[in-house]
């Protein structure tokens, strides 16, 4: 563990506990991240620290990161926008706006089912005949009008870890005629003007990426033509594993092509959003103040509200613990601390962002750590915990577990 890690960045200081949990975390897991917050629509922090690339180069202000999961609540948010303006109804099927879509059992399938995870296509491998198919847009869309649902939709969560992006990417297509991309610097990007959001077509931005710690560097430049097909070792038997192998889809393969830059000129609006921490905070920032920010309205109020409505506190099919789904949210709580007025997304590795409307508060993490781990998956409700900390509202973890409250842990203890 390094212990000479320097904060950058600017910061106030009632928000020292966030610049100290950040240092931490960079000592502990290497590389780097940036931690954000905004307070009634003013940033309070932007500190950044550790090392972007594998090279040693320095993390620095405008440096992003691939934030994985949390790109969703950045997709989800697009989609809030054209409620916001009439062009979409959240109980309305997503074959009014997608015919194709609606047929072999899709038909009832609505935009609210999509954005609450129960619309019962959560599963990818059927999707895929390689690897690379996931770079593919309008293979994934075809393929995804083809297919059936799992479960009934509405009678069940399942949290769609990628189908989400093609999903809600391919909706704001066909109810914007822009391409999903377009859609996110037009009409979230630029109207608050911030420095550092991408979802596809961020291979331009290459350099300004940061290296993901356990992974090979960026190939930022001369990357060879990805595998056109792969091969499962002759000693392999038939089964699940060989079929997966045969795709492609292995730990190896995927953190290859997360190396390449058609990775990044491709959109996944589920998990190949990069961020830099300010931006995500920023944009978090309009939703914890009824949508408007500088005088910027982006969704509308009553909108807002509505999208952060739980609807429902299942357990989860895929991730078992209840994630309190909203449209396109969950709960976002801090380390052992149930936040109900919170809502936000977080990412594998534990990236994220969130907005609490009660105290126009919101907060992000962005990182290159790839730690697979329960104490990784944590960084983002620790960096959260200590926000709340920083206002009084959190006085550590030994308190909380005499006093409360207590995230509830167990699905039979949701409603």
């Amino acid at each position: 563990m390094r212990k000479d890690i320097q904060i950058h960045g600017d910061y106030d200081p009632r928000f020292e506990p966030v610049a100290t949990v950040l240092r931490k975390q960079v000592a502990y897991y290497g590389g780097g991240g940036a931690a954000s917050v905004y307070l009634e629509g003013k940033c309070v922090v932007d500190i950044w620290a550790g090392q972007a690339r594998h090279d040693g180069a320095p993390w620095e202000r405008d440096t992003m990161s691939i934030c994985f999961s949390a790109t969703k609540g950045v997709a989800a948010t697009a989609v809030h926008i054209l409620a916001s303006e009439g062009l979409l109804e959240y109980d309305a099927p997503v074959a009014r706006y997608w015919p194709e879509f609606g047929r072999n059992g899709k038909e009832k399938i609505t935009v609210r089912h999509v954005l609450a995870h129960q619309a019962g296509l959560h599963r990818v491998v059927p999707l895929v005949d390689q690897l690379t198919d996931i770079l593919d847009w309008d293979l994934i869309v075809d393929r995804l009008a083809d297919t059936e649902p799992d479960f009934h939709p509405g009678t069940a969560n399942a949290y769609h870890a990628i189908t989400f992006g093609w999903l809600v990417g391919e909706l704001i297509h066909r109810v914007s005629g822009m391409p999903f991309p377009e859609f996110i610097q037009k009409r979230i990007v630029e109207p608050l003007a911030l420095d550092g959001l991408y979802i596809g077509e961020a291979d331009g931005q290459i350099d300004r990426l940061a290296d993901l710690v356990g992974v090979p560097a960026l190939r930022r430049h001369g990357a060879a033509p990805l595998p056109t097909e792969y091969s499962a070792p002759s000693w392999m038997p038939p089964g699940p594993l060989r079929s997966l192998v045969r795709r492609g889809i292995t730990p190896g393969h995927v953190k290859e092509l997360f190396t390449h830059p058609a990775f990044w000129k491709a959109c996944l609006p589920a998990m190949n959003g990069v961020f830099t921490a300010r931006s995500l905070a920023k944009m978090y920032s309009a939703l914890s103040l009824g949508g408007e920010l500088d005088g910027v309205r982006l969704i509308r109020e009553a909108i807002v509200a509505e999208s952060a409505e739980v609807q429902s506190k299942r357990a989860d099919k895929v991730i078992i613990y209840p994630l309190h789904w909203r449209l396109g949210y969950h709960r976002a709580d801090a380390l052992l601390m149930d936040v109900p007025s919170a809502f936000g997304h977080y990412g594998t590795g534990g990236t994220g962002g969130w907005a609490n409307p009660e105290l126009g508060l919101s907060a992000a993490l962005s990182h290159n750590g790839f730690p697979l781990s329960v104490t990784g998956q944590a960084r983002t409700t620790t960096i959260t915990a200590a926000v709340y900390e920083s206002l009084g509202f959190y006085r550590g973890i030994c308190h909380t577990l005499r006093h409360g409250p207590v995230i509830e842990l167990l699905p039979a203890r949701a409603a």
